[in-house]
């Protein structure tokens, strides 16, 4: 919601991920400007810096994916602050789905992800 009105549903399936992949998308449209469509498509990262929710609630202190489309600039950076990168496939990192509403005019769009097979229709 945004002020008041619709202004974006969003998600995605699997476990731990998902809550990343999710919050990537709506920082990507609200402070990052980007269309749904251009939200979803942006490249991913996911950590396993946190306790896993199932048993036995492991974690990898300092792990990091990403795309293989994050700058080798951008991943050197990351390990050299700590971080244990490893980059994935280019369009890995799992799928999402998103629909947004303008405010000013009531216009909904759709987002699929081109990770999976999945088709966006807003009416």
């Amino acid at each position: 919601m945004k002020d008041g009105k619709p202004l974006l549903v969003t998600g995605s399936p699997g476990a731990d991920d998902q809550c990343m992949r999710t919050i990537q998308t709506l920082l990507n449209v609200v402070e990052f400007g980007m269309n749904v469509q251009q939200a979803i498509e942006a490249p991913r990262w996911a950590t396993r810096s946190f306790p896993a929710s199932p048993f036995p609630h492991t974690m990898y202190p300092g792990d990091l994916s990403v795309e293989a489309r994050i700058p080798e600039d951008v991943r050197a950076e990351l390990a050299r602050r700590g971080h244990k990168v490893a980059a994935r496939g280019p369009w890995s990192m799992n799928d999402s789905a998103a629909v947004t509403v303008e405010a000013e005019t009531g216009t909904v769009s759709a987002g699929a992800d081109p990770r999976t097979t999945a088709l966006a229709l807003a009416w």
